[in-house]
């Protein structure tokens, strides 16, 4: 009987060995993140975009007024109905644009595809209504934006009603952080929407019979490595606001930042930090979101660490460690179980 009480003994230690050492390795492997930077912003958010991994957030459903970063869906809905072939006649409507425009005049012949350049590049409201125009279905904007809110709705963009293609404040035009990182994902995996916001500059040709520089608003091309755009924005109601995103390494983050003080500043610290802590973030983020990119599916694709416990690069270690415990608990009471049955023997 003292034999078996010592194999008993024996098995338990090299048991909890064995469930504490995936604990061991697993905390060793992905410790705790450094604390994030100081920002300005007043609703933010860091994405993973290929895991879906939110890295980072501050107030991401709050509702805003998103100014001008309203084009990433225009510009997305624009190359999904139509083709940059397609020719549109710029409108009165499209002349007379309110904000920002690229100026074209009304009566021009454009193709859609140097539309799109004056819409994401110059931040052309004229070419965001010009586009709107042509690609709804009625040839209105108010039939373009009933077809822009049903994309983002697919996409998981949930929190989304836009009342113009331009980004102009008004009443009932928002979304949220969340909800401009599903979309800009969505995006940025459309390959000519993807090399328009990555090109610094582009030239079309123009009315007048010359050709017409476009440069791009967005500084971050200029000023971060591996910058791949996407779109800045300011209004009086929505403040300064930037939709980046930055490629390294095989993995690229999204950087949504609104109402900003210093909406470049904000997002080049969010990349520092996301990049120095890429291994750690992943495994501690709480939640992933992903756009669905399926259109009869209206629902966003949304893992919960909760529902999946799963991370990008495996098991997320808050979770993982609480699961080895609980199986270790009950495979010790089996044993002592087994060391009463054999000591009653």
């Amino acid at each position: 009987m003292f034999s078996n009480r010592r194999s008993v003994v024996a098995a338990t230690i090299l048991l909890l060995l064995v469930c504490l050492a995936p604990m061991a390795k697993a905390s060793e492997a992905h410790p705790p993140p450094p604390p994030p930077p100081d920002t300005s912003m007043q609703a933010g958010l860091l994405l993973e975009m290929e895991s879906g991994n939110v890295l980072w957030a501050r107030d991401e459903n709050a509702i805003r007024a998103p100014a001008s970063l309203t084009k990433v869906l225009t510009g997305l809905v624009a190359l999904e109905n139509g083709s940059p072939e397609d020719t549109a006649v710029i409108s009165d409507a499209a002349r007379n644009a309110p904000g920002q425009r690229m100026f074209a005049e009304e009566g021009w012949t454009m193709t859609v595809g140097d539309m799109l350049w004056g819409l994401m590049l110059q931040s052309g409201n004229d070419a965001a209504i010009a586009l709107a125009e042509k690609i709804s279905p009625d040839g209105t904007q108010a039939g373009f934006m009933k077809l822009a809110n049903l994309r983002a709705k697919e996409l998981g963009a949930t929190e989304t009603h836009f009342m113009n293609p331009h980004g102009m404040d008004q009443p009932g035009h928002q979304t949220t952080a969340r909800d401009l990182a599903l979309i800009t994902s969505a995006a940025l995996q459309n390959p000519t929407f993807a090399q328009i916001v990555s090109s610094k500059t582009h030239v079309v040709p123009w009315g007048d019979g010359r050709d017409h520089l476009f440069m791009n608003h967005n500084k971050m091309l200029w000023r971060y490595p591996g910058a791949m755009g996407v779109k800045t924005g300011f209004t009086r109601g929505a403040g300064s606001c930037l939709i980046s995103a930055v490629h390294r390494d095989g993995r690229t983050l999204i950087a949504v930042v609104m109402g900003s003080a210093n909406h470049y500043g904000d997002s080049t610290a969010l990349y520092d930090w996301g990049f120095a802590n890429l291994a750690s973030l992943q495994a501690h983020s709480r939640y992933s979101i992903r756009p669905d990119l399926n259109p009869n599916v209206a629902d966003p694709e949304i893992h919960e660490d909760t529902e999946s416990g799963m991370a990008a690069d495996g098991p997320r270690v808050e979770i993982l460690i609480p699961a080895i415990g609980l199986v270790c608990l009950v495979a010790l009471g089996m044993v002592r179980r087994i060391g009463i049955y054999f000591s009653r023997t």
